[in-house]
């Protein structure tokens, strides 16, 4: 990968050059990390005030990013799709 070359196009490279497949890991998974992550950052908490006190500024933080990013910034799915996604049939005429 060079130095300042988009990320897109070693992605493509990376696909068709070096045939690494790409998978995205299941909500399933996700929200079992999120569980576990939750009784671990528990313990953390109850041991540790500082601790404590960190995890909640940026918990804190992460609500208001994110709350502004869901609300402003827009999927790019269903252009991406319009696009370069499969095409449909013409429609039957007559």
């Amino acid at each position: 990968m060079e130095v300042g070359r988009p990320l897109s196009k070693d992605y493509i490279e990376l696909q068709t050059k070096d045939k690494v497949k790409f998978y995205k890991t299941p909500d399933s998974i996700l929200q079992k990390q999120l569980d576990i992550f939750d009784d671990v950052m528990a313990k953390y908490s109850a041991a540790n005030p500082l601790f404590k006190e960190i995890l909640d500024s940026q918990k804190a933080f992460a609500k208001r990013a994110v709350s502004w990013y869901l609300d402003t910034v827009v999927n790019p799915r269903m252009a991406y799709n319009h696009y370069f996604g499969a095409k449909k049939a013409p429609a039957a005429t007559g």
